[in-house]
């Protein structure tokens, strides 16, 4: 079995979980953004003189915790992991690692 054959597998799983984790990372990012827009003078909810300003889309945005991004995230940092330390015993056994 040759080198890269040997840890072509644990290279892929830590990239879909470096993948996942950035999706997940954008789209929570994206949604805060969008979030704080709605309630800003003149954006979606707010009116002009409403003084709708929220301080942030953390505090609503996630409810009790149990969104789709922090499943999401969850997930990609434990598939991340699990290939990091695959890939490490991977390399470490590989027979000509110099």
């Amino acid at each position: 079995m040759s080198k890269m054959s040997h840890t072509k597998l644990p290279y892929l799983v830590t990239a879909v979980g470096v993948f996942l984790m950035a999706v997940s990372e954008i789209y929570s990012y994206v949604r805060t953004i969008m979030f704080r827009a709605m309630f800003r003078p003149g954006g979606g909810y707010g009116g002009y003189g409403s003084g709708a300003g929220f301080g942030g889309g953390r505090q609503f945005g996630d409810g009790f915790g149990f969104s789709l991004s922090g499943i999401l995230a969850t997930v990609a940092v434990i598939v991340a992991i699990i290939g990091v330390v695959w890939l490490g015993l991977a390399l470490r056994k590989s027979p000509k690692s110099t």
